[in-house]
């Protein structure tokens, strides 16, 4: 990792830290996006993601659903506590407007959202006091030098789970006495603030989950998953497999109860991953957890829903297909998940997990309307100097283009000469909407389909053969 970004709160707070601005937008154009792509950050990024999912088919951590605390750090079981108490609470206490009749978007979820923004301080404050006590400062009492091999007892983790639930239930944003330490908690918020949607767009996809990834990187340079703070390493498989299956199978509860409750739209064209309407990291982490399974379950258990109800607790993989099959139960699981039915086919988890961090980068990481929103600070930091900023639109259109023409406020003097402008006619047939990259134009009623019955081909995944 970066020595110059990797900072701690505590006693290594002040280490290597220099003067930052705010988290910021650093990608608008082709130009930002190509800089991304070939930046450092990337390669740390995806290297980190790549470490999590190996991590998950160590011998060394057994995921149990029963005990999701075992082998956190404290900081992260602090993490886990607040995601627990997002899932059990603020759904019951902010409702979905009943009286919105709309496919996409409960408007609801905008008070959900700045909840979030409320409480996301005490909630990242919590981590890090927790790996303060009981990481820094404990190993500065007792002299401790590094040990990957520590663990927590379970009194500590419980202690720090129930420290970080109440702190998503409180909105105290008083400031720390550390100057340091405030520009650190400044830039974890403003990662914990992308992970869930956005409140406008009342959308959620790949780019919010992508965010969290970064929350976690974060959270690692700086030593939160438990160790001390390396200037050149990633952590041992020990600390990271916890995170990536029992931190993340919280947050999926978190982000499931939203995105069916609220009704978020998914980010981006429906199905361009093949996968999951929102999510893509679950599937390689849990293909990953798969490639050493005592069960000696293979690719094609999917198939087999008795399985799937039997483990899809304590297998990630197999509880989101479960959870696939259960929101699209109305037809055959290779009509609605053609990827997900194929890769089933293939021979071990070792092909799949490979092809799904392929995918991962190539339809994640590498596309910038994907990571366009990312924001860049001290920790995650950008390289290159971003674009000019592109100036708002200064009109918009109610039901789409073609409908009733609305001006905005900034835009009032320029009125006559922005309806002046030529407009383009809206297309025919499907509409401006973003196609997936194997997409084939559609098949006009009566003509020949590959896979019989009247369905368009199936969509295929690129590594299966």
């Amino acid at each position: 990792m970066d020595s110059a970004t990797t900072t701690a709160p505590g006693d290594d707070v002040s280490a290597g830290k220099t003067k930052s601005s705010p988290p910021a937008r650093y990608i608008y154009t082709e130009a930002d996006m190509d800089a991304f792509r070939s930046s450092p950050i990337k390669t740390e990024l995806l290297s980190f993601v790549t470490a999590m999912g190996r991590s998950c088919s160590s011998s060394t951590y057994r995921y149990d659903p029963t005990q999701p605390l075992t082998g956190l750090s404290p900081g992260m079981a602090s993490l886990h506590g607040s995601l627990r108490h997002m899932a059990e609470q603020w759904l019951l206490e902010i409702p979905p407007d009943e009286q919105v009749k709309a496919r996409f978007g409960n408007p609801s979820f905008r008070e959900w959202h700045a909840r979030l923004v409320q409480r996301s301080r005490p909630m990242i404050q919590s981590v890090l006091d927790c790996h303060k006590e009981h990481v820094v400062n404990a190993r500065k009492m007792e002299g401790a030098t590094t040990d990957h091999s520590e663990t927590f007892s379970t009194d500590t983790l419980q202690a720090c789970a129930d420290a970080g639930y109440h702190a998503a239930s409180v909105s105290d944003n008083k400031p720390t006495e550390d100057p340091k330490e405030e520009e650190i908690i400044a830039e974890l918020t403003a990662y914990l603030h992308l992970c869930f949607g956005h409140p406008v767009r009342l959308d959620y996809g790949t780019g919010h989950e992508s965010s969290f990834m970064v929350l976690l990187f974060c959270l690692c340079k700086i030593g939160c998953f438990g160790e001390d703070r390396t200037k050149s390493a990633l952590p041992p498989p020990a600390l990271l497999a916890p995170v990536a299956l029992s931190v993340l199978s919280q947050y999926l509860q978190v982000t499931r109860g939203i995105q069916s409750d609220y009704m978020l739209e998914p980010a981006g064209s429906h199905g361009v991953w093949g996968l999951d309407d929102y999510h893509c990291l679950p599937f390689y982490f849990g293909a990953c957890q798969l490639r050493n399974n005592v069960e000696e379950y293979g690719p094609d258990c999917i198939q087999d829903d008795g399985i799937l109800e039997a483990k899809g607790d304590e297998y990630m993989y197999l509880g989101c297909i479960r959870y696939v099959k259960f929101l699209k139960k109305s037809a055959p699981f290779f009509e609605t998940s053609p990827m997900l039915n194929d890769i089933s086919r293939l021979a071990t988890w070792n092909k799949v997990s490979g092809g799904l961090l392929r995918l991962y980068e190539g339809e994640v990481l590498d596309k910038r309307p994907v990571v366009q929103h990312f924001v860049f600070g001290n920790i995650f930091k950008a390289t290159w100097i971003a674009s000019e900023a592109p100036v708002a639109p200064t009109r918009t259109f109610i039901n789409g283009p073609g409908g009733e023409e609305c001006i905005a406020p900034w835009a009032q003097n320029n009125v006559s000469e922005t309806r002046s402008r030529p407009r383009t006619p809206p297309s025919p047939g499907l509409g401006p909407g973003t196609r997936a990259p194997w997409a084939t134009a559609p098949r006009p009623p009566g003509s020949p389909s590959q896979t019989g019955g009247g369905m368009p081909p199936s969509t295929r995944a690129p590594w299966a053969k």
